[in-house]
């Protein structure tokens, strides 16, 4: 375009020129042509050199466009296969998890299942024993409901690690034996006080009537006699009460549990407050159990001095340390996986997305192992030999460590060595004294005095 402006400026200088000298034409001077020819050729030189550079770039343009796309068809090719790739590698990480987890639940139920078959093997020989010797049908009867306990407790925790879905109708199972079991103990004392026979009871705490605190008057309508017109009525209804008192535990504690389990079920959102109904039962619950042990220690405080060669406390807490220990682990276990939980999801919300266990889950695992050991300590408090007749309690004769046997032989140590010192002081104030006295003397006075020091000696031998 500058090259055109320009050409047009120098035909219109040439115009300008031609009539400029068109009119100071003069005769006398001699015609001159202008080089029009050399003009034309330098504008189309100019025109082919810049429609060839437009053309050349148009050309690279377009090589440089069918470049980019072929990169870009190469990069989405490459990417796709990245991605293809990617979820490859996912898919195979998660089918590997899922192969990890698997294999870990499948480990934690063999080792869950072996505790309990152990503990289950450990009650079958401790009941079998018994069965052998069953020298006090009346007494060993309600011990072999006790020795259920364990493999009950076990067997129920192992089917709700392999039935989740089934956890509630165990748990009703597992809450009517404990209760049951509770009522069961205090028969036991019962019929080891009586031998069977419950008048014989009953005389027995007569004896103790000036220690029987008078029952509940809401009972009343149960006693009969009256307990205030004899020592033997009021005996009689002291043992109704505790009898009753356990008893009603056994109703309660499965029926809590079965309103529980359906409210549990029907519920949607979070448990309520105070006014709730689970709150509501969880108070029955516990003046049901406090009820029932009322009642049981009621008894066992009349009648302790006579039930002493028994070891009935001993017995209690193999009971009743299934109990509490199985509570209270459990409580601690929700208190602290629950403040794990709200700290993951402060952090990450899917950072609970690998925790496969739930609390109840550990809690069923620990309980399928601490029943072995349940079972063992059945074994050590109830024994079979205990039945026979002229049974007598034998001290020290279970499993121990030998302190005892260890401390007296450090005491015998001590004073052995105590003694020698003595022996050795005394032997050298003898020495001192004989030293001291005069070199002259009888023969028979410096023997007596060699006779005292060969007595230390000895002593000190």
């Amino acid at each position: 375009m500058f090259r055109r402006q320009q050409q047009s400026n120098n035909e219109s200088s040439g115009e300008d020129d031609e009539s400029s000298s068109s009119t100071n034409f003069s005769p006398l001077s001699p015609p001159i042509s202008p080089p029009r020819s050399s003009n034309n050729m330098l504008v189309k030189i100019g025109r082919f050199l810049n429609v060839s550079a437009i053309g050349v770039l148009s050309i690279v343009s377009v090589l440089l466009f069918i470049q980019l796309q072929a990169v870009s068809l190469q990069v989405a090719s490459e990417q796709k296969q990245i991605d293809e790739l990617k979820k490859t590698i996912e898919q195979s990480t998660s089918d590997i998890q899922v192969e990890v987890q698997e294999q870990k639940d499948l480990t934690v139920v063999n080792i869950a299942g072996t505790f309990t078959l152990l503990s289950c093997i450990v009650t079958m020989f401790h009941m079998t024993s018994h069965l052998k010797k069953m020298n006090q049908p009346f007494v060993q009867r309600k011990i072999m409901a006790i020795l259920w306990m364990s493999p009950v407790y076990a067997i129920t925790s192992f089917f709700s690690l392999l039935l989740p879905s089934a956890e509630g109708y165990l748990g009703i199972v597992k809450d009517f034996y404990e209760s049951y079991v509770i009522y069961q103990f205090l028969s036991f004392l019962i019929a080891v006080l009586g031998r069977g026979e419950r008048q014989i009871v009953v005389d027995k705490l007569a004896a103790h009537a000036d220690r029987l605190k008078h029952p509940y008057k809401w009972l009343r309508c149960l006693f009969h006699p009256p307990p205030e017109e004899s020592d033997e009525a009021k005996a009689n209804a002291v043992l109704l009460e505790c009898q009753f008192l356990a008893m009603q535990f056994v109703f309660f504690r499965p029926l809590t549990a079965i309103v529980s389990f359906v409210l549990e079920s029907m519920r949607d959102g979070d448990a309520g407050g105070f006014s709730s109904p689970d709150f509501i039962i969880i108070m029955i619950e516990n003046v049901s159990v406090f009820l029932a042990f009322s009642g049981l220690l009621k008894f066992y405080h009349a009648v302790q001095d006579d039930l002493a060669w028994c070891q009935p406390f001993a017995k209690f807490l193999t009971i009743k340390g299934v109990v509490f220990m199985t509570f209270w682990q459990g409580l601690i276990i929700s208190i602290i996986f629950h403040a794990n939980t709200d700290d993951d999801k402060s952090d990450d919300d899917d950072s609970n997305s690998g925790s496969s266990y739930s609390a109840k889950s550990i809690q069923h695992i620990l309980i399928c192992m601490e029943m072995l050991f349940f079972s063992a300590a059945h074994m050590c408090v109830f024994p079979a030999e205990e039945w026979e007749e002229g049974y007598q309690l034998k001290h020290g004769g279970g499993p121990t460590f030998a302190f005892d046997d260890f401390a007296s032989d450090v005491n015998m140590i001590i004073d052995s060595g105590k003694r020698s010192r003595i022996a050795r002081k005394e032997r050298k104030n003898a020495l001192d004294d004989a030293k001291q006295s005069p070199s002259f003397g009888t023969m028979d006075e410096r023997n007596e005095k060699d006779g005292e020091i060969s007595l230390v000696d000895s002593e000190v031998v």
